[in-house]
């Protein structure tokens, strides 16, 4: 029987239970942790965030489509149209007003550039803008449709970024521009047939 040989292989054995207990004591290599975070990033980079504000402190909401603006302004609970004293659409306005305040975008256009035309964002369709008690405002503005029609390109006036937004948005900016009012309560339908009045009994 060859010791030699065998003290080698029990050498080898112990240096690589030692190896084996290192790297686990040490944990080299990626953790559940590592994998975790390394998801969570992926994920929050591909709905990069737009804004983010309190949409409580908004005294005025702006909308613009084309040539057409439309300012709804808070008084009280109620939103008015600005220059009309009609009452806005609240419900519409709240839920898209809602919507800008955490905004986030289907995607990030990597590496836009400085040709702005390509998204129909060098002159902006439509734009939405809030205004806040503290005097700042948050803007977004619109362009033209992605090439496979799965969202609506936009940015803001200040960065360079380009994103991608889900059509909705600007599906319902588009409603409200158009017809920014409290729509009328339902009353009786037109048309319906009126009862005949009922006879007066004879004396």
């Amino acid at each position: 029987m060859n010791y030699r040989v065998t003290i080698g292989f029990i050498a080898a054995a112990l240096v690589l239970g030692v190896l084996v207990f290192g790297l686990d004591r040490f944990q080299v290599g990626p953790t559940q942790a590592n994998i975790a975070a390394a998801t969570s990033t992926s994920g929050a980079a591909q709905t990069p965030p737009i804004f983010q504000f309190d949409d409580t402190q908004v005294t005025a909401f702006e909308l613009r489509m084309g040539d057409k603006t439309v300012r709804v302004e808070k008084q009280g609970d109620n939103w008015i149209v600005a220059n009309t004293g009609e009452p806005a659409n609240r419900s519409s306005f709240t839920s898209l007003l809602v919507r800008l305040s955490n905004l986030k975008a289907t995607r990030g256009v990597d590496n836009p550039g400085t040709d702005l035309a390509q998204y129909g964002l060098d002159v902006p369709k439509e734009s939405a803008t809030a205004y806040l008690t503290d005097g700042t405002r948050y803007q977004l503005d619109l362009g033209g449709k992605t090439p496979v029609q799965t969202g609506t390109y936009a940015r803001t006036p200040d960065a360079p970024d380009v994103y991608v937004i889900a059509d909705q948005f600007a599906t319902d900016l588009e409603r409200l521009v158009t017809e920014p009012r409290e729509p009328p309560t339902p009353g009786p339908l037109s048309g319906s047939p009126v009862p005949p009045p009922t006879p007066t009994p004879a004396a």
